[in-house]
């Protein structure tokens, strides 16, 4: 079967337990893996991406490798993992200019350097064309896996929902970005929020969104639950990109590229959830609860399962 009958879910489902060991600290196929050492878990996440597949109309190499480390970051502290440091691989045409090179580096070492991580070299190849890999390194006591309970409260972190979808349709609509500046931070320097580790202890679970909220929330409902959203964040800036509210709700659930975490809260722990997340600056958002069932479903109907796939058009 070829990948693109067989598609990127499923193929990460056959991957994932290859070599996996049985008392990792988060199951295969979690946003990121990790060993015991102690009575610590050390995490490790690997992205991979080609420069022209992320490369928004007016990012530079800098934003790229920004981009690179925020991606991996974000997966790692989805998981309640401290940054410990990140390592590049380059694939780089040999007629490429050094400047090129040297931007892309530091924009990763940038985005690093603001995580509290360092950037801790890598390798160089030869390519025929720019690509990327980032390597993240963590650690955390209380590693944070996909896990709900039927009764479970559903919170969206952060505020880049819907800003880095309508970047991306700019992107491609070829629609300038000048009159919404917070739109263009969000997709230019998605950095992942630390603030989200104050919560250590507290949340069920956490997945990162990267894929788009909708297919984000297809994969905790994998587990076996039924997820229902009652609301979601719509910033006047998105409403006024999309038009409408329906074509803004269309960004919030399919855009992409947040690099948010969504929280799955017990009911016992929200009032400490947003307290502490108001103490640390954290934005979040109740957009539901999770039930007994199966599925995605928006103000009571079924949510189409739509997202990002590397091996579908």
């Amino acid at each position: 079967m070829r990948l693109k009958d067989l598609g990127e879910r499923a193929l990460l489902a056959r991957l994932s337990p290859m070599g996996y060991p049985e008392e990792a600290p988060l199951p295969p196929g979690d946003d990121a893996g990790g060993v015991w050492v102690g009575g610590e878990a050390w995490l490790l996440k690997t992205d991979g991406f080609l420069y022209r597949e992320v490369a928004l109309h007016g990012m530079g190499p800098f934003e790229v490798g920004f981009r690179g480390v925020a991606a991996t970051a974000s997966d790692l502290i989805a998981k309640m993992g401290r940054p410990l440091g990140f390592a590049l691989g380059l694939f780089l045409p040999p007629d490429l200019e050094a400047s090129f090179v040297l931007d892309l580096v530091e924009g990763a070492a940038e985005a690093a350097r603001r995580l509290g991580a360092p950037l801790l070299g890598g390798d160089t190849n030869a390519g025929r064309e720019v690509a990327l890999t980032v390597s993240g390194f963590a650690r955390t006591a209380s590693p944070l896996p996909r896990r709900a309970f039927p009764g479970d409260l559903l919170y969206l972190a952060g505020d880049r929902w819907g800003r880095t979808g309508a970047a991306i349709r700019a992107h491609y609509q070829e629609r300038d970005l000048g009159a919404y500046p917070k739109i263009r931070e969000a997709a230019f320097y998605p950095l992942p929020r630390r603030e989200l580790l104050s919560l250590e202890g507290l949340p069920r679970g956490s997945l990162d969104s990267s894929d788009g909220l909708a297919e984000t929330l297809w994969q905790l409902a994998e587990l076996g639950v039924r997820v229902d959203l009652e609301a979601l964040p719509l910033y006047p800036d998105v409403l006024a990109f999309a038009g409408s509210e329906e074509a803004a709700l269309d960004l919030v659930l399919y855009g992409g590229e947040e690099f948010e975490a969504v929280l799955v809260v017990p009911p016992g722990a929200e009032a400490q959830v947003l307290a502490r997340a108001e103490a640390g600056g954290l934005p979040l958002f109740r957009a539901g609860r999770v039930g007994e069932g199966r599925g995605v479903f928006l103000r009571g109907e079924p949510l189409p399962r739509k997202g990002y796939d590397h091996f579908r058009p």
